[in-house]
C-alpha cells in the first residue's frame, strides 16, 4: 500500500544490525556520503531498546514500526548490513547496496548449512529471496564473494572493493587510537589488551548462558603479557550485545578488567589496542589488518563446530596461536614470534584473496551520490563465477 507514495530523490534509508547500534559498514559509507551530499535525507532505523547517540543530520525511525515501512518504501538508495526483510518489494527507481557484515568471519552464513537443521530452510529462503533484491554486493575477499553467490545464492555484481569499516584500520591513523582512549579514559603510556568472545546460538536454544566459556584468566595473561613485551597494561573486555548484562556481573568480579562492550566504535577500539583476543568473531581479522598479536582463545571449538552453524575454519587454520585453557595461552604467549606470525597472516590473506583499500567507504559513496543525482551507476563485478554446489 505504503508503494503509492514518491520515491524521495535525496532520501537515503540505513539498517544495521535491527537498529541495535551507530556501527558497522554502513555508518562509514553514510558518513562519506554526507561529506559528498550535505543535504541528503539520511534515514536511520534504530531499535529503541539500545542506547546510542546518532550524529545530528541523521533521521532516527523505529525499528518495525509503520514509519519503518514507509520510509523503505520512498527513500531512494537502501543500504544494510544483513538483509533487507524478504517481504519487502523494491521498486525500479531504488537502488539496493549490501554489504553483509562478516567478512573473514568464522561461522557459517546460514545458508551454508542446510540440512543440519530443519529451522534453517526458512532463513535460507529468507536470504534468497532478499539478496534476489541486491542491486550490488559489497566484498572484501575472494572468501566471502564466494559465500555470496553459493550461501546466498546472489547472481549480481559482487565488487571486492573492500569492506569500509576497515579503512580506519588500513590507513592506521595514531589519532583515532588516542581518540578511543580518551573516550574510555585509558592512559596513552599504557598497553591495551583486548578481549572480545561473541555469541553462542545455544545459549538462546537452551536459554542458559554458560559464562565458563568465558574464564579467561585476565590477571595471568597480564603478568604474561608483561613479561613478553614490556610496559604496563590495561585490560578490557568487549562482550557480544546479547551479554550486556552479564557483562555488569563480569566486572563486579573482575575490578580491574575495564569493560568497554556499551563503546559504539568498533574499529576505533581496535585502534587502540595493541594485543587481541578472541574465540569466533570476525573482529580477529579486522584487527590483524593492524599487524598487531592476535590470539584464539576457546574452550568450546568441538561444541561450538557442531551445535552452532558450524565454521569455515579449523583454528589451527588460522593465523591466530589457539589456546583451549589458560595453560596453552600462557604457553603461547611466551612462545610468540612476531615475524613468524606476519607471515603466517600475510600467506593466509593470499588464501582468502583479501582486499581492503583504506577507501572504500569513499568508493561506494561516490557511486550512491551519481545515483541520487540521477546518472547512470554500473557496478564493477569481481567475481563472475557463478557458484550453485550446495554444502
Amino acid at each position: 500500500m505504503l508503494r503509492v507514495f514518491p520515491i524521495k530523490k535525496n532520501k537515503v534509508i540505513v539498517e544495521v544490525s535491527g537498529g541495535q547500534c551507530y556501527d558497522d559498514n554502513q555508518k562509514y559509507i553514510i558518513e562519506e556520503l554526507h561529506k559528498l551530499c550535505p543535504d541528503i535525507n539520511v534515514v536511520w532505523i534504530k531499535d529503541p531498546r539500545y542506547a546510542y547517540e546518532l550524529p545530528s543530520w541523521i533521521r532516527p525511525v523505529k525499528w518495525r514500526s509503520w514509519r519503518w515501512l514507509y520510509e523503505y518504501a520512498t527513500a531512494k538508495i537502501w543500504t544494510s548490513n544483513g538483509m533487507v526483510p524478504d517481504y519487502f518489494v523494491k521498486r525500479k527507481e531504488q537502488l539496493y547496496v549490501e554489504t553483509w557484515h562478516g567478512g573473514l568471519g568464522i561461522k557459517k552464513v546460514i545458508g551454508d548449512v542446510i540440512g543440519e537443521c530443519a529451522a534453517d530452510w526458512t532463513n535460507t529462503l529468507f536470504l534468497k529471496n532478499a539478496s534476489d533484491m541486491a542491486d550490488v554486493f559489497i566484498s572484501n575477499s575472494d572468501h566471502l564473494s564466494i559465500i555470496y553467490r553459493r550461501a546466498f545464492k546472489f547472481h549480481g555484481p559482487i565488487w571486492k572493493c573492500g569492506y569500509p569499516k576497515n579503512d580506519m584500520l588500513v590507513q592506521n591513523n595514531p589519532e583515532d587510537g588516542e581518540r578511543a582512549r580518551r573516550e574510555l579514559g585509558i592512559l596513552m603510556n599504557k598497553k591495551v589488551l583486548l578481549y572480545a568472545p561473541t555469541w553462542r546460538l545455544r545459549f538462546t536454544k537452551e536459554q542458559h548462558i554458560d559464562m565458563n566459556v568465558y574464564d579467561l584468566d585476565m590477571q595471568r595473561l597480564k603478568r604474561v603479557l608483561t613479561e613478553k613485551f614490556g610496559g604496563e597494561w590495561t585490560m578490557v573486555i568487549r562482550f557480544h550485545p546479547n551479554l550486556r548484562l552479564y557483562a555488569k556481573g563480569y566486572q563486579k568480579a573482575h575490578p580491574d578488567v575495564k569493560d568497554v562492550t556499551d563503546y559504539q566504535d568498533m574499529q576505533r577500539l581496535l585502534m587502540a589496542t595493541d594485543v587481541m583476543v578472541s574465540d569466533y568473531s570476525s573482529c580477529i581479522f579486522d584487527a590483524a589488518l593492524r599487524r598487531i598479536p592476535c590470539f584464539t582463545y576457546a574452550t568450546d571449538f568441538e561444541q561450538y563446530k557442531y551445535e552452532e552453524r558450524g565454521v569455515y575454519y579449523e583454528m589451527e587454520e588460522l593465523p591466530f596461536p589457539y589456546a583451549k585453557n589458560n595453560d596453552e595461552m600462557e604457553e603461547n604467549v611466551k612462545a610468540f614470534d612476531i615475524e613468524d606470525y606476519l607471515k603466517k597472516w600475510d600467506a593466509f590473506t593470499v588464501r582468502m584473496g583479501l582486499n581492503e583499500t583504506g577507501h572504500s567507504a569513499k568508493d561506494i559513496a561516490e557511486k550512491m551520490a551519481d545515483f541520487l543525482d540521477g546518472k547512470k551507476v554500473t557496478w564493477q563485478n569481481d567475481y563472475p563465477i557463478q557458484i550453485t554446489k550446495e554444502i
